[in-house]
């Protein structure tokens, strides 16, 4: 998985950044680590896309408008918006986008604003929740249930996400 990153194109932008500092989080085994990382990298790779092919798409114009600032000034034009442009365009796999937006939604946010019941897939109509509940023992997630999810997911998500931007490689140099 190293090598993949390593050898991958990225867009304007920090997503090079990412990807060297995700290399390094996994040569060091910081699993949950790499999952804010990778999850991060997925997002700031979309972004940077979309920054570059806008800015392709500018360039014949006479008046260039910063993509970048452009983007960051439209806020209401969030990562599934994004991303939906792109797989309009015909710029992005329609498979892959589904599945990033999924990760975004389940192990972005949750990871990013560390709420471990969310990652772990918990709900309030979790039947063990209830019953945890009604035993006395408590709703939250233990450090056991967090440590087997991220040494047990990390991996298969991460390299889910080197996957889909390794399919998606920016364009022009491709």
């Amino acid at each position: 998985m190293i090598a993949k990153l390593e050898a991958l194109r990225y867009p304007t932008g920090p997503s090079r950044y990412y990807g060297l500092d995700l290399s390094i989080c996994l040569q060091a085994g910081a699993l949950a680590g790499s999952l804010i990382v990778a999850s991060a990298l997925l997002e700031v790779y979309i972004r940077g896309l979309v920054v570059r092919y806008s800015e392709q798409a500018q360039a014949t114009y006479a008046r260039k408008i910063e993509a970048e600032l452009e983007l960051e000034e439209m806020r209401g034009e969030g990562f599934n918006k994004l991303i939906a442009h792109l797989v309009d365009a015909g710029l992005f796999d329609t498979d892959d986008a589904e599945t990033a937006k999924k990760i975004y939604r389940e192990v972005r946010i949750p990871a990013h604003h560390g709420l471990p019941s969310r990652l772990l897939g918990r709900t309030k109509s979790d039947p063990f929740r209830s019953i945890w509940g009604l035993l006395g023992l408590g709703t939250e997630v233990s450090m056991q249930e967090f440590e087997e999810f991220v040494e047990n997911e990390a991996l298969p998500i991460i390299g889910t996400i080197v996957n889909i931007i390794e399919r998606n490689q920016v364009r022009e140099y491709a």
